[in-house]
């Protein structure tokens, strides 16, 4: 993990976290557009927050964006729509699959799945982000895979 004194300013950080936000959202969106939205979105509030985030700016990127991109997929289930309910690629329905069960999980579930495995932290990383045990980012990693494995259907 980075420490503060090694973060520097907002601009300093801003191209890195801007890429750490745009891989988050395409994973969960898959549109560059709608990422780059999201990217600039969490950017945004991160410049906000500096103060705070900038200790560990990146897992704070990473959850900001993953939620920002959840809350899309919600207001556009909501949102009446000329497109049609089913993508054609069948990845695409995988990544729709994929979003409504990451939003059904409880939100610290949901943190560590999107630490973890959205923007690659180990255990110790994700517990020090989270500001929990060790112990506790396994439990609830633990919890969120069988959850999802059972949602998705995976092995």
């Amino acid at each position: 993990m980075e420490h503060a004194a090694e973060i520097g300013s907002f601009d300093d950080a801003f191209d890195r976290l801007f890429r750490i936000a745009y891989r988050s959202a395409y994973r969960l969106l898959g549109s560059r557009e709608d990422a780059e939205d999201v990217a600039i979105d969490a950017l945004t509030r991160a410049s906000l927050h500096w103060r705070t985030v900038r200790t560990e700016p990146a897992p704070w990127v990473t959850t900001v964006s993953a939620n920002l991109a959840i809350d899309i997929w919600r207001r556009r289930r909501r949102a009446p729509t000329d497109r049609p309910v089913q993508p054609a690629d069948p990845f695409d329905s995988r990544r729709i699959d994929l979003v409504r069960a990451l939003e059904r999980l409880p939100r610290r579930q949901r943190d560590t799945v999107v630490l973890r495995y959205f923007a690659d932290l180990s255990e110790s990383q994700t517990a020090l982000a989270l500001g929990v045990s060790t112990g506790s980012v396994k439990q609830h990693t633990s919890r969120a895979m069988a959850s999802l494995k059972r949602e998705l259907g995976e092995p």
